[in-house]
C-alpha cells in the first residue's frame, strides 16, 4: 500500500529517471559489459535477459513506480588477498544492476560537481588515469624525471621535495551508511526518493551472514560503477582540506592518495590532519602502508630501473638476432625481482614482467608459472593470462595440473579461474588431451567434494558444459539434482547447460526445463522459457546474427555463447539454414566445439 507522499510527490521523480529507453539504453551501453568484465560469469552470457530487454525494462518500470520493486539475491563470493585473508565481493543480478546504475547516471554529475579537485578518481579505466611508471623522459636525468612524475602523473601544481603516499584501512568495510547519508543529503540537488532507492539498494545487497542483524557499516565490494562512485564520493572534504594545505599537490585514486610536500615537517602535519578528519567519520589510515619517499626512495620504490628495462625490451621479436639472449636476461632479473618485494609497486613491476612474457611469446615463465601462482595471489589474473597467450601445450597443461596439486584453495575464484583457462583453450581432440583433461576434471571434482561449496560446484559445471559427452553431462546433472536445486545460482547454471542438452534428450531434459519454470525462481524461469522459446524459432534476427557472429571473428568463442548458439540450434528450421551452418563455420575453430555440434546437430 502506497501513502498520498508516494503517489503524489515521489512518482513523479521516479517515472521521469525509469523510463523504458532509459533503462534499455544504460543495460546495452553499460551494465551488459559490466557484468561480463566481473570475475563469476554467467553461462548463459545474461541473454535471456538482453534479448528481452524491451521488456525488462518496462517490468523493471511498472515495479518501481508501483512501490514493489525488491532487490534480488545477489551473488557474494571471496576473492584471496594474502595468507587466505579474503574480500567479498558482491556480484548484483541484472535487473538490481540495471536500477542501481540507472540511479547513478541521473546523480553522477550532481554528486562530481561536489567535487573540490580534478586530482581524484575513481576509476583508471573511466579517468584513463597513469601509473607512476609511465613517465617515458629516457633523456631525462632521475631528478628531471622525479618531477616530470609529479607534473604528469600526480598533477602536482609545483614539483615537490618529498611524496607522502598513503591509503584507508579497510575501507570499503568501514564506511559508516548513515554518515555516508549525510554526504549526500548536503548534496541538496538530489531527490530524496532517489537517495532512499539508492541506500535501500545498497543495504539488499550488502553481505549479512548466519542472520546478523545489518550493522548499516561497508559498502558492498563490486566492480559496479555506482559502488565506486559511492566510495569516492565519501572523501571529497579529505580532498578539499589536502587541497588547500598542498596547493593542490595531491592525487588520489579511489582511497589511494600521493601528496607532494617541501619538509619532512609538513608532510607529518598533513598526514595528521587526514587521520583526524578521517576519525570523524569512523575511518582510519593505514599505517603501515603511509610513507614519506624523497627522491632517492622514490627512484627505488616506483622501480625506475626495472620499468627502464622493460620498457626497452618488450617491443622484441622472436625474429631478432637478440631474442634468446634477451628472453634469458628477462628470466634472470624476474627471479631476482623476487628476492626484495619492499617496494610500493613491486607487485606492479612483477606483472608487467609477466606481462613482458607474454609480449615476447617467451616460454621460460613456466618453470616458475606454479610457485608464483601458489605464494602470490596478487599475481594470478596475469599469470593466467600468459597462460592463456601461451595456449595449451604439454608443459602449460603439465603446470596447471601441478598447480592444483600444490594450491590450497581459500576463496571462491582460484579454482573457478582455472577452469576458466581450461575452457578458453583450443584444445585438440586426441588421446594425449583427453588424458590431461580427464586428470583436470578428477582434481577439480576431489576439491568440490572436499569443500562441499557451491562455488567448486559451479567451476565442475563449466568444465563439463564444454567437455562432456551430452550423455554424460546430462547423468551428472541427473546425479546431483539435490544439490543444484537447493542454491539459485547453481540452478539458473544447470538451466543454462540444458540448452546443450534438449536435442539430445529431449523429453527428460523438457521435463527439467518445466521444473525450472514451475520453481518460481526469476531469473532461472526466464532462462529456461528462453530456451524453450529458441527451439521453436522459425528465424533468426539481426540481434541474433550480431551476438553469435560477430563481423571480427573472435580470438576465443566464450562458453556462454555457445551455449546460446546451441539453444538457437534446438530449432530444427534454425540448424537445417545452410546460411547459418556457414556462419558457424566461419565463426568457430575449437575442436570441441566442432565436435558437438556435428554429434548434436549434424553441422560438420
Amino acid at each position: 500500500m502506497q501513502t498520498e507522499r508516494f503517489n503524489k510527490l515521489r512518482k513523479e521523480t521516479l517515472s521521469k529517471i525509469f523510463e523504458k529507453k532509459k533503462l534499455t539504453e544504460v543495460w546495452r551501453k553499460i551494465v551488459k559489459n559490466q557484468l561480463r568484465s566481473l570475475d563469476l560469469k554467467d553461462l548463459f552470457d545474461h541473454y535471456d535477459f538482453n534479448f528481452n530487454i524491451e521488456e525488462r525494462a518496462l517490468a523493471i518500470r511498472n515495479e518501481i513506480l508501483n512501490g514493489t520493486y525488491k532487490v534480488s539475491q545477489p551473488l557474494i563470493y571471496r576473492i584471496e588477498k594474502k595468507f587466505g585473508v579474503c574480500r567479498h565481493l558482491v556480484i548484483p543480478q541484472p535487473n538490481d544492476a540495471v536500477v542501481l546504475q540507472t540511479l547513478v547516471e541521473n546523480i553522477a554529475d550532481k554528486i562530481l560537481s561536489n567535487q573540490p579537485s580534478e586530482n581524484a578518481y575513481y576509476s583508471r579505466d573511466k579517468h584513463n588515469v597513469s601509473f607512476p611508471h609511465e613517465v617515458k623522459e629516457y633523456g631525462l636525468s632521475w631528478r628531471q624525471q622525479w618531477k616530470k612524475l609529479q607534473k604528469q602523473i600526480y598533477h602536482f601544481q609545483d614539483d615537490k621535495e618529498l611524496i607522502v603516499v598513503t591509503d584507508l584501512s579497510n575501507y570499503y568495510d568501514s564506511i559508516d551508511l548513515e554518515e555516508l547519508r549525510k554526504v549526500f543529503t548536503s548534496y541538496s540537488q538530489i531527490d530524496e526518493v532517489l537517495i532512499d532507492l539508492l541506500f535501500r539498494i545498497i543495504q539488499e545487497i550488502a553481505w549479512k551472514p548466519d542472520y546478523l542483524p545489518y550493522t548499516k557499516r561497508g559498502l558492498p565490494t563490486t566492480n559496479i560503477e555506482g559502488i565506486r562512485l559511492l566510495a569516492h564520493s565519501f572523501l571529497f572534504e579529505v580532498d578539499e582540506v589536502i587541497k588547500q594545505q598542498t596547493d593542490n599537490s595531491f592525487t588520489r585514486w579511489m582511497d589511494d592518495i600521493v601528496i607532494g610536500v617541501e619538509t619532512k615537517k609538513e608532510a607529518i602535519e598533513t598526514i595528521s590532519s587526514i587521520s583526524d578528519m578521517l576519525k570523524t567519520r569512523g575511518l582510519a589510515l593505514n599505517l603501515a602502508k603511509t610513507n614519506i619517499y624523497n627522491e632517492d626512495q622514490g627512484f627505488y620504490h616506483f622501480q625506475i630501473e626495472s620499468n627502464r628495462y622493460i620498457d626497452s625490451i618488450e617491443k622484441t621479436k622472436k625474429t631478432d638476432a637478440n631474442y634468446k639472449k634477451i628472453c634469458s636476461e628477462l628470466h634472470k632479473r624476474f627471479k631476482a625481482h623476487f628476492k626484495d618485494t619492499g617496494a610500493k609497486y613491486w607487485d606492479k613491476i612483477a606483472k608487467r614482467y609477466i606481462t613482458t612474457y607474454s609480449k615476447l611469446q617467451s616460454k621460460s615463465l613456466l618453470n616458475l608459472t606454479t610457485e608464483k601462482y601458489v605464494d602470490y595471489p596478487g599475481l594470478r589474473s596475469h599469470l593466467l593470462m600468459y597462460l592463456s597467450n601461451v595456449g595449451y601445450l604439454k608443459k602449460s597443461s603439465d603446470v596447471v595440473l601441478e598447480i592444483l596439486d600444490t594450491i590450497d584453495i581459500f576463496d571462491d575464484l582460484s579454482l573457478y579461474q582455472l577452469c576458466s583457462l581450461v575452457t578458453n583453450w583450443e584444445i585438440p581432440v586426441n588421446d594425449k588431451s583427453k588424458e590431461f583433461l580427464s586428470k583436470f576434471q578428477s582434481k577439480i571434482t576431489a576439491f568440490s567434494f572436499k569443500r562441499k561449496l557451491s562455488s567448486d560446484f559451479y567451476c565442475v559445471l563449466w568444465f563439463k558444459a564444454k567437455y562432456n559427452h551430452p550423455e554424460d553431462l546430462y547423468r551428472f546433472i541427473e546425479k546431483y539434482k539435490n544439490l543444484w536445486q537447493t542454491d539459485t545460482f547453481l540452478r539458473r547454471q544447470v538451466t543454462a547447460i540444458l540448452s546443450r542438452l534438449l536435442i539430445t534428450n529431449s523429453v527428460k531434459v523438457e521435463k527439467l526445463l518445466y521444473n525450472q519454470i514451475s520453481s518460481g525462481i526469476t531469473n532461472t524461469v526466464t532462462l529456461a522459457n528462453q530456451i524453450l522459446t529458441f527451439s521453436n524459432l522459425e528465424t533468426t534476427n539481426s540481434r541474433l546474427h550480431f551476438y553469435l557472429f560477430p563481423k571480427n571473428k573472435q580470438k576465443i568463442y566464450p562458453l556462454s555463447k555457445f551455449l546460446v548458439l546451441c539453444s538457437i540450434l534446438n530449432s530444427e528450421k534454425i540448424r537445417t539454414d545452410n546460411n547459418i551452418k556457414e556462419k558457424i563455420k566461419k565463426s568457430i575453430s575449437d575442436s570441441y566445439y566442432l565436435r558437438w555440434l556435428d554429434l548434436q546437430y549434424n553441422i560438420s
